[in-house]
């Protein structure tokens, strides 16, 4: 009954939300990358090939194109049909690109124009009345009586680089549209044609020659004289192919012999027909996955689309059993279509169990009690509680942790709802990513209904204080909370006993706060507090216990834990989760994702968008391993004649599903006749892979000697480390019998350094000669010892074990294992270098997978100067030094969070010096 009207409730909230029911939104109908989304299984080791298709814009994303129009005698008729066919040239980039800009500007002839060599008539806008007078100002009237046909485009250029006609966005297409019928001087207004390119590419500026035919000019490719005899070429020749070599350099394009009634037409074909270069970046890979695309670089004209073959490889040494994630950004003319580039932020590997079922602690072979799965699906919790996932575009339902309590999550775009900690139910019903709230009260409900984003408010009647949404009310001590949100308004909070409040304010305004215990407000939105919980931020839920919520849009929150993000369902028991669209979970699991749903909803995460020009990989690395199989050697005396029950420990552990159960012939508890009987071991885990072990029981008649055999096996890892990182030991010791090993003690011995301030060691645990240990018959104990090294080093830890009383068997008394520690070296090239060049950063024997940042001490460091290191250790990276930067000494410096930082010296000088061992070369 509860269920029912909540659910009509839900129903109501989502009719009257718009778009709640339309989910994601919709694809483009041309997608940009084919496909944009790859989601397979793989063996370690293993590659898949695939196809990879990406739809080129005909116009490139975020133009700035400033037309650049020769504003000399000979141009009235270009300027005419310019002006009267503007709408032509704006209306196809616009249509294609609706955040387009322009800007106006036009030049003359240095000799005798002066300052109007150059003029801005209208900077970057995107108001096209305002470019519509920018053009209407064009005009004929410079470069009268000049001795020659050049002109000065060239300085144009360069100050359109440099931002004379208005800063060009973050990740613009810069366009400058240079409409001419001459050369320029060179050097012009002191800068020269190199100088010009130059800044051009600095900026990101393509250049689109628009070569007009008159009779005066020498046509933008020229050298100076038009052929008209001397009285118009009174000044000397220079190098032809000036605008060649500017459209080469920028990745432009050049029309020559364009009529003068044809150069609207002409111009909006070229920003519709513009050589584009399609590449590629990964970002937020897995170390365990790796993404090439052949040919790495695709040149296409605009509007097409370019073709690859993308090749993705799980490594060797991948983790089996988990779904291990990379992004692919394509890039348009190296840049990002976006805008920027995406954060490189690696997704959390995801167990198996995490997609699709209650698995969500991030450790194998540990399900929740409770949890529930399916898509849609109504699934039963722990003491008779319900969950019931209702999902409109991939939403994910909530968990149920309690007795006889009930979630439904009814969500559009990937939502998560609330958790249920005491009994209590929660209902999400939202639009665009809002998060439904936490009852931890008796028999307590929530409702959120929420556009835009908002949370839902919380009953509580076990201790904490709920924040609720605009026109909710509160009541009794079972603590109920409705709340229907519109436009970021959260009303008030019920903490029991009776206090209800409502807030109904539109604006962001609380009425009220009811609490047991020193119930508190805090600015404009926050709800109560009870027993020291705490309530943070503008549209929070309720808190318990202590815990407490930071964040704009998070659920509840149970017995002290946190959530953080955006879109988080609720949490118990000090279970913590992160990332965009996971459902809840209980017992201090941990739920990391954004693409993928949690327990009880299947798959949450939006597709990507097609615009972004995105393709997200998703490899579900296969268990190919099997489990390992542990069961001892024994030695045992005999109770009779017929030998004696042995009652034994096997265990199976695999690496994705933890513990197995085991299966042993003969079985643990048989009876073993003297002598030595073979025991065999096996155990299944869930993707069929059979492990085996097998131990020798000896059965000796009495009495048995005086005996105990010890054995030791030693692992170390991580390995490799690196300097100043730990690595660890692990020593497992076990006494086979008959008798109980005494005065055990463990040695160690790691490899040595040439100075013995590059290596500390750590005691060891247990087992040492001051406290030895005893190990009973069929017994086994665990010794532990870390080491951190200063230099790199690369050698065996040499282990042994002895005890009392003898042992028959004494070979296995010792045992080695590789030790390996890197050292990461750092080179640049070269180490003098000029304003404008690029230095070459070059990594070895750094941790693969890891982010290095490059920065310049002194000096400025380009945005995003960050690269990640190889499978194989190494990295290759460009550092600009910028044009306009300090000169003198500096360092570049290499770090790495949780590695000592690297720094190589670098001398910056001015681009006429050279070094001094250059001085007198010919």
């Amino acid at each position: 009954m509860r269920v029912g009207t909540l659910t009509a409730v839900l129903l109501l909230v989502i009719s009257v939300v718009p778009g709640a029911a339309a989910g994601k939104r919709a694809a483009a109908e041309r997608p940009a990358v084919t496909p944009a989304v790859v989601d397979e299984p793989l063996d370690p080791g293993d590659a898949l090939t695939v196809d990879k298709k990406v739809r080129t814009p005909v116009v490139p994303p975020r133009p700035d194109v400033v037309l650049l129009v020769d504003g000399t005698g000979s141009m009235q008729p270009t300027i005419d049909n310019v002006q009267a066919n503007l709408e032509q040239i704006t209306s196809e980039v616009r249509e294609q690109q609706p955040d387009s800009r322009f800007a106006v500007a036009t030049y003359g002839d240095q000799q005798v124009d002066g300052e109007r060599v150059f003029t801005v008539l209208q900077g970057l806008t995107d108001d096209l009345d305002d470019v519509r007078e920018g053009v209407d100002q064009l005009t004929d009237d410079r470069g009268s009586y000049s001795p020659g046909p050049a002109e000065d485009w060239i300085n144009g250029l360069w100050q359109i680089a440099n931002g004379a006609s208005g800063t060009f966005r973050e990740g613009a297409s810069p366009v400058v549209v240079l409409v001419g019928d001459a050369s320029s001087h060179d050097p012009s207004k002191g800068h020269s044609l190199t100088d010009g390119i130059n800044a051009l590419k600095d900026a990101g500026v393509r250049v689109l020659a628009v070569d007009v035919a008159t009779e005066l000019g020498d046509g933008l490719n020229g050298n100076g004289d038009n052929g008209n005899g001397p009285g118009q070429n009174q000044e000397p020749t220079h190098d032809p192919d000036q605008a060649t070599k500017v459209v080469q350099a920028t990745g432009g394009r050049l029309f020559q012999d364009i009529e003068a009634d044809e150069v609207a037409d002409t111009v909006a074909e070229g920003l519709t027909n513009l050589p584009t270069s399609v590449s590629y970046q990964t970002f937020g890979c897995d170390p365990a996955l790796s993404v090439t695309l052949d040919p790495a670089t695709r040149q296409v004209t605009s509007g097409e689309v370019a073709t690859f073959t993308e090749t993705i490889t799980v490594a060797d040494d991948a983790p089996q059993g988990v779904t291990v994630h990379c992004g692919v950004q394509f890039l348009l003319d190296g840049k990002p279509p976006a805008g920027q580039m995406p954060d490189d932020v690696i997704p959390a590997r995801e167990f198996r169990g995490q997609r699709g079922n209650g698995n969500s602690q991030g450790l194998p072979g540990t399900p929740h009690e409770g949890d529930t799965g399916g898509s849609g699906d109504t699934g039963s919790g722990t003491d008779g509680g319900e969950s019931v996932a209702g999902a409109i575009g991939g939403a994910v339902g909530g968990t149920d942790g309690g007795g006889n309590g009930g979630l439904i999550g009814g969500a559009a775009g990937g939502v998560s709802s609330g958790s249920d900690g005491c009994g209590g139910g929660s209902i999400a019903g939202l639009a665009v990513g809002g998060v439904g709230g936490s009852d931890n009260g008796g028999n307590g409900g929530v409702i959120a209904g929420v556009l835009g984003g908002l949370i839902g408010g919380s009953g509580d009647d076990c201790g904490g204080g709920a924040s609720g949404g605009s026109g909710a009310g509160g009541n009794g001590a079972d603590g109920g909370s409705v709340a229907g949100v519109i436009g970021g308004v959260i009303g008030g909070a019920d903490g029991g006993q009776n206090a209800g409040v409502i807030g109904g304010l539109l604006g962001g305004a609380t009425s009220g706060s009811g609490g047991e215990i020193g119930g508190q407000q805090n600015g404009g939105q926050n709800g109560g507090d009870q027993n020291g919980g705490q309530q943070n931020g503008g549209q929070n839920g309720g808190d318990q216990n202590g815990g407490q919520q930071n964040g704009g849009q998070n659920g509840g929150d149970q017995n002290g834990g946190q959530q953080n993000g955006g879109q988080n369902g609720g949490d118990q028991n000090g279970g913590q989760q992160n990332g965009g669209q996971n459902g809840g979970d209980q017992n201090g699991g941990q739920q990391n994702g954004g693409q993928n749903g949690g327990p009880g909803g299947g798959d949450g995460g939006d597709d990507p968008t097609p615009e972004d020009y995105q393709q997200h990989i998703s490899i579900t690395v296969n268990d190919v391993t099997a489990p390992v199989i542990t069961v001892d050697d024994r030695t045992i005396e005999a109770t009779d004649d017929n030998g004696t029950e042995v009652d034994f420990t096997a265990t199976a552990q695999d690496a994705v599903d933890g513990d197995l159960p085991v299966s042993c012939d003969p079985a643990p508890g048989s009876r073993f006749p003297v002598g030595r009987t073979r025991v065999s071991c096996t155990a299944t885990d869930l993707s069929g892979n059979t492990g085996t072990g097998t131990a020798t029981f000896t059965v000796l008649p009495a009495p048995v000697p005086d005996e105990a055999d010890l054995a030791v096996t030693t692992t170390v890892g991580p390995t490799p480390t690196y300097t100043g990182l730990r690595t660890g030991a692990r020593l497992t010791l076990t006494n086979a019998g008959p008798k109980a090993a005494k005065n055990v003690v463990v040695t160690t011995a790691w490899p040595r350094t040439k100075d013995a301030d590059d290596r500390d060691l750590s005691t060891l645990s247990r087992c040492t000669r001051t406290t030895p240990c005893t190990i009973a018959p069929g017994g086994r104990i665990t010794v532990t010892q870390t080491a951190v090294y200063r230099t790199a080093i690369r050698g065996d830890l040499k282990v042994s074990v002895s005890g009392s009383p003898r042992d028959p068997r004494r070979a296995d008394n010792t045992d080695t294992a590789r030790v390996q520690v890197l050292r990461p070296k750092l080179t640049v090239t070269p180490k003098v270098a000029r304003p404008g060049d690029v230095a070459v950063a070059r990594g070895k024997d750094f941790p693969p997978g890891a982010t290095v940042a490059l920065s310049w001490n002194p000096g400025v460091t380009a945005a995003r100067s960050t690269v990640r290191v190889g499978r194989d250790g190494t990295f290759e990276a460009q550092v600009l030094v910028l044009r306009k930067d300090r000169l003198g000494p500096r360092t570049l410096r290499a770090a790495v969070t949780g590695l000592e930082r690297l720094e190589k010296p670098v001398l910056v000088v001015r681009r006429n010096l050279q070094p001094p061992d250059f001085a007198g070369r010919g």
